[in-house]
C-alpha cells in the first residue's frame, strides 16, 4: 500500500473519533472540528521532547507521539484537545481559622499546537 493511501485511511480514523469536551452546537460548527488541518506542536513544559498520549474513549481510540517542533495533520477538535491540557497552579494562603488553605489562581498551558498554512 503507499504511503499517500496509507495516510488517507488514517485521517479518516482520526476524524472518525469521538470529540471530547463540549460538544459542537450544529453540524456547521461539527465539520468546522473535524476538519484536517496541519499543525505544529510545542511542547511547552518539556521543550524539545516528545509526548505520548492517548485520545478518544473505550470503543474509539487513537495513541499519539508528537515530537517538539514537529508538523502533523489531525482534526481540528484533537488538536484543541492538545492545547487544553494545562497544569493547576495552586497557592497556600492563611485562611480565617489561622491555618492554611490551598487555592487555584491558574492554569499553566503545556502545549501549543501552532495551525501551519502553505508547504
Amino acid at each position: 500500500m503507499n504511503q499517500e493511501k496509507h495516510q488517507k485511511i488514517k485521517l479518516d480514523e482520526l476524524q472518525k473519533l469521538p470529540i471530547i469536551g463540549r460538544q459542537p452546537e450544529s453540524e456547521k460548527e461539527e465539520n468546522f472540528l473535524r476538519e484536517i488541518c496541519e499543525f505544529e506542536f510545542m511542547n511547552i513544559e518539556e521543550p524539545g521532547l516528545c509526548h505520548r498520549f492517548p485520545y478518544g474513549n473505550a470503543k474509539k481510540n487513537h495513541n499519539f507521539t508528537l515530537m517538539h517542533g514537529g508538523k502533523y495533520k489531525l482534526p481540528r477538535f484533537i488538536a484543541g484537545w492538545i492545547e487544553s491540557r494545562t497544569t493547576p497552579l495552586w497557592d497556600w494562603r492563611p485562611n480565617s481559622e489561622g491555618g492554611l488553605s490551598k487555592k487555584l489562581i491558574g492554569q499553566n498551558p503545556r502545549f501549543q499546537m501552532r495551525q501551519t498554512f502553505g508547504g
